[in-house]
């Protein structure tokens, strides 16, 4: 049993070292001509062909703050399906062709889907998996400004003390690679690496609040104050 298991281990992460991979995963841009243009890498390491469509879907938020995809036409991406050669890469380029005029910044989900390979003879398909990226991309309005609020909340003893991070700007805020600066008496940072799996987000969309809880970042204890440093003020 134990001999299976590890041969289906073996086989998984052969398929997986044969995925195709997309770069950028993430990428920011502007509405307004001459800046609202991405170019995407797809690469294929594999001895086979890669087939590949794209749909593009635009982002919404429920109350509860879970993600609503509906399909748009904000976005135009070239070439829309094509083929990649096997150990070969394929350049996709994406532009934005909505209204320019964004009051705020509108977020976009760029899916690059793999499609199964022609069938064989017997009516199989060559490859019965596929793997599909769901690629983010940021659309910022012309004059975008981030305004990040932080408010520090102790109120509540079980949960300890929260720092609450409310984007009052109109532009997405980038958290990644920021540091989190901890006031106990004495002040000391907690790298990115430390507390970004504690966050719902990377990116702080435009009204939207998260929060931050700091009782297994902090081992003194009580906290004074708290704030977050992006990576751009470090």
């Amino acid at each position: 049993m134990l001999k299976k298991a590890m041969l289906w281990l073996l086989v998984l992460v052969a398929v997986l070292v044969d995925a195709y991979e997309v770069e950028p995963m993430i990428a920011e841009i502007q509405a307004t001509s001459g800046h609202n243009r991405v170019t995407y890498r797809v690469a294929n390491p594999s001895d086979t062909t890669l087939p590949l469509e794209v749909e593009v879907y635009k982002r919404s938020f429920d109350d509860n703050q879970v993600e609503q995809l509906v399909e748009t036409d904000d976005i135009i991406v070239l070439p829309p399906q094509i083929e990649v050669g096997a150990q070969s890469y394929q350049v996709f380029r994406a532009q934005f062709i909505g209204d320019p005029r964004l009051a705020e910044t509108q977020s976009y989900r760029i899916v690059f889907k793999q499609l199964p390979l022609k069938s064989e003879p017997d009516g199989q398909p060559e490859i019965n998996m596929v793997f599909n990226f769901a690629t983010l991309l940021f659309v910022n309005p012309q004059q975008g400004v981030e305004d990040l609020q932080q408010k520090l909340e102790c109120n509540d003893a079980e949960i300890g003390c929260q720092l609450v991070l409310t984007n009052n700007g109109n532009q997405v805020v980038n958290l990644n690679g920021s540091q989190l600066i901890i006031d106990s008496g004495n002040e000391h940072a907690v790298e990115w690496t430390m507390y970004r799996e504690l966050l719902p987000v990377s990116y702080l969309m435009p009204s939207h609040t998260i929060r931050l809880a700091l009782a297994s970042l902090n081992e003194q204890g009580r906290v004074e104050d708290a704030r977050i440093k992006l990576a751009d003020d470090r």
